[in-house]
């Protein structure tokens, strides 16, 4: 019998090919691209390290091939979209959406050779927007694709925002979202602004909060006592497996809602698709799921996100108490100016770090169930095929928990 690598801290960063880190995201559909920017030519992109050439073909249908023609190595980013497939500009071989060669016009007619000649090539499916793929085992069998609340859901608004490339590890920004300490030092505001987030993440008073393991992967809820001795504001953050974050408090944040607002509670949740691209930098894929009753939420939302860019372009020693302090621009220099890739061994962890300690250990077990021939969690099985995946998200007031 095979002796399986011991799994260590060390391995959940990397995720090439063969790696452990890297055949559990194999066993996962990730995003690779919004539909809307996938038109009538190649898209080359790289996941997991590996190169690839993304493609609609004249009739619609979408594929995802290998990035170099398996003749004599040209790039298929090159190539030209046809009816059939997409054709190399080298030789004018012709490949389908499932990589199967259908024409080689240098090759004599009657030649069976084409038949014979079939490249790499993974699965694609649409949801809300966004094209997941699978670069796992079967690719003829694929997993299902999970059904997200926040993309399938009929009801609601949604918004795509631009997609972004980190130039840092994945797993940087997947554990920033299981941090809720750093809001209150990093994310902190005015704290004479009237603004909730001000006072909710204030750090002198610092809020009470747990990390909670879920279906799906866990979650951080952050509470400080309620308007009533029976209720609690609560910040509710979640990580689902592969690598997906949702927050709820957008709406409040970006239109700087004072405290009393929070009773209504949050409708938007903030969806966000971490994809490697590689063991250096990575994607991200945001959808915006708004379930209020504003039918015009995002065009207000957008002069908000404008304004808060403006602020950020201040000098450091300006910004670092502007109302707008550490939303997006500054988690991206928090999460690219730590090491590329961290020595974890020399981090000294406190009791504050405990949602950081448990999303460590949910993916550490995912990739054990990967090594042991196990569903790992977050992949759903054939029986769970009409099942909507719900992720946690919620800002606002609610009743106390009762332990």
């Amino acid at each position: 019998m095979k002796r399986l690598k011991k799994i260590t801290l060390a391995d959940i960063p990397y995720v090439g090919r063969g790696t452990p880190a890297g055949d559990r995201f194999r066993r996962y559909w990730i995003v690779v691209s919004a539909a809307r920017d996938l038109h009538d030519i190649p898209q080359a992109i790289k996941v997991l390290g590996d190169e690839l050439v993304l493609f609609r073909d004249q009739t619609g249908k979408i594929g995802l091939i290998g990035a170099h023609c398996p003749h004599r190595g040209a790039s298929l980013e090159y190539g030209d979209i046809e009816c059939g497939g997409i054709r190399c500009p080298y030789h004018g071989w012709l490949f389908d959406v499932h990589g199967q060669c259908l024409e080689m016009p240098a090759e004599p007619k009657g030649s069976k050779f084409a038949q014979k000649v079939k490249h790499l090539s993974y699965p694609v499916r649409e949801q809300g927007g966004l094209l997941f793929a699978y670069l796992g085992p079967n690719p003829d069998d694929p997993p299902l694709l999970p059904k997200y609340a926040a993309l399938a859901d009929c009801a609601g608004q949604r918004s795509l925002e631009a997609t972004r490339v980190y130039d840092c590890n994945w797993f940087n920004f997947i554990e920033n979202g299981a941090d809720p300490a750093h809001f209150s030092i990093l994310h902190r505001a005015d704290p004479d602004d009237g603004t909730w987030r001000s006072w909710f993440f204030n750090f002198k008073d610092i809020p009470y909060f747990d990390a909670i393991e879920t279906a799906y992967g866990m979650k951080v809820v952050s509470r400080k006592p309620g308007p009533s001795a029976d209720t609690e504001y609560v910040d509710e953050k979640s990580f689902a497996l592969p690598s997906i974050l949702q927050i709820g408090d957008t709406e409040f944040t970006h239109f700087r809602q004072p405290r009393e607002a929070l009773s209504a509670g949050s409708h938007n949740a903030h969806f966000m698709f971490v994809t490697p691209n590689d063991d250096h930098s990575f994607t991200l894929f945001t959808v915006n799921h708004y379930t209020g009753s504003d039918p015009e939420f995002f065009q207000k939302l957008a002069p908000s996100r404008k304004a808060e860019a403006k602020a950020e372009k201040k000098p450091y020693d300006r910004r670092k108490y502007s109302p707008f302090r550490g939303n997006v621009r500054t988690e991206d220099i928090t999460c690219q100016s730590t090491q590329p890739l961290l020595d974890r061994r020399k981090e000294q962890l406190g009791t504050s770090d405990k949602g950081v300690i448990l999303i460590r250990r949910i993916i550490l077990n995912a990739i054990r169930a990967v090594q042991e021939k196990r569903t790992p969690k977050g992949a759903l099985k054939r029986e769970q095929a009409q099942e909507m995946v719900k992720i946690d998200s919620f800002t606002g007031v609610r009743a106390k928990e009762i332990n």
